[in-house]
C-alpha cells in the first residue's frame, strides 16, 4: 500500500471513532440498509443491544461486532487471525494488563523524544541471552502499530532468530535474503493481521553474520525501510555473544537497552552501555523486563 493509501485508511478508521455500531458495520459493508432496518426493529422490539440483535438475526458475526466496538472506541481487538500469534505478544492478547500499558508508556516516551530529532530506526539490545529483547521489541512494534504508525519489526538476529516464531511466519526469506540481493523488499517483508505492522524475519541463517551486517547493503536496507515506515524496530543478538548488536546500533537513530530483573548481571550491562557510549550510539532509554513466566530472548 502506498503512503497516500495508508494515510487515507487511517483517516477512514479515525472517522469511525464514536460512531454508532450500526453506522460502523454499514461503513465496513458488513450489512446493508435493509438489514440495518431489520436489526433496529428487533433491537427496539426485544430491548437489546444492536450487536446482539444483529448476531441473533445471523447478519453479522461476534467478531464483526468486536471489530466495530474497537473502531468505536479507537481500541485494538484480537481477531481470529491474531489468535495464532504467540502469547508473548501481550500488546495483542492482554491489552488491559499492566504490562501492555507499560509498552504504551514506553511508546509515548519514545514519541516524545522525537521532538526536534529524527528518531525512526530503533535498535533493541541486551547484554545477555534471555534478557527479553525479542519480547520487548515485538510488543513495542505492536504498540506503535496500534496507534496507527506504519511500523516494521526487523529481525537482524542471524544467530538465534525468534521474531518469525512469535508472529507465526515462514522464515525462508527475510533480511539476509535482501542483503545478499536474493530477494526484493516486497518478498522479504511479511504482512501481519495487525493493521500497520509488517515483519521482516531474519531469513536463512548466514555462515558469517557479523561480516554480512558489515556490508554496505545492510545499511542501505535499513535506510530504505526508514524512508518507508514511521518506525523501524530492530531485534538484535545478545551483545555478550558477538559484536553484531553494537554494529547494528550504529546504523540506527537510537537504541533501547533491555535488562531482566534478577537475571542481567550489572557488569555485563555496564559493559554494554560503555561500548555504546564509545561508538556514540544514542541511548534512548533502558527497559527493565520483569516478565518471568513467558519465554524470552
Amino acid at each position: 500500500m502506498s503512503n497516500k493509501g495508508a494515510e487515507l485508511e487511517r483517516v477512514s478508521k479515525a472517522s469511525l471513532q464514536g460512531a454508532c455500531i450500526g453506522d460502523i458495520l454499514l461503513a465496513e459493508k458488513k450489512l446493508n440498509e435493509l438489514e440495518l432496518n431489520r436489526v433496529i426493529a428487533l433491537q427496539k422490539k426485544e430491548n437489546i443491544l444492536f450487536g446482539e440483535a444483529a448476531i441473533s438475526l445471523g447478519i453479522v458475526t461476534e467478531e464483526d461486532v468486536r471489530s466495530a466496538l474497537a473502531s468505536q472506541y479507537s481500541y485494538p481487538c484480537v481477531l481470529s487471525d491474531e489468535s495464532k500469534l504467540s502469547r508473548e505478544l501481550l500488546a495483542v492478547h492482554d491489552q488491559l494488563s499492566s504490562s501492555a500499558e507499560s509498552f504504551r508508556s514506553i511508546r509515548s516516551g519514545l514519541m516524545l523524544s522525537r521532538v526536534g530529532h529524527a528518531i525512526r530506526t530503533i535498535g533493541v539490545l541486551s547484554a545477555e541471552e534471555g534478557d527479553g529483547k525479542t519480547f520487548v521489541a515485538s510488543n513495542l512494534a505492536v504498540s506503535f502499530a496500534q496507534q496507527g504508525a506504519r511500523t516494521i519489526l526487523v529481525d537482524l538476529n542471524f544467530r538465534r532468530p525468534r521474531v518469525h516464531e512469535l508472529f507465526n511466519l515462514n522464515n525462508n526469506c527475510g533480511a539476509s535474503s535482501l542483503i545478499i540481493k536474493r530477494a526484493l523488499q516486497e518478498q522479504a517483508v511479511k504482512k501481519t493481521s495487525i493493521q500497520s505492522l509488517d515483519i521482516m524475519p531474519s531469513g536463512p541463517k548466514p555462515p558469517n553474520p557479523l561480516e554480512l551486517l558489515g556490508w554496505n547493503e545492510t545499511l542501505w536496507v535499513i535506510d530504505a525501510l526508514r524512508d518507508t515506515y514511521d518506525f523501524v524496530i530492530i531485534d538484535t543478538p545478545a551483545s555478550s555473544k558477538s559484536a553484531d548488536a553494537r554494529l547494528i546500533s550504529t546504523m540506527c537513530d537510537g537504541a533501547i537497552v533491555v535488562a531482566s530483573k534478577g537475571v542481567t548481571k550489572t557488569k555485563s550491562f555496564s559493559t554494554l552501555k560503555k561500548q555504546l557510549d564509545e561508538t556514540n550510539v544514542k541511548i534512548l532509554g533502558a527497559v527493565l523486563n520483569e516478565i518471568v513466566d513467558i519465554r524470552k530472548t
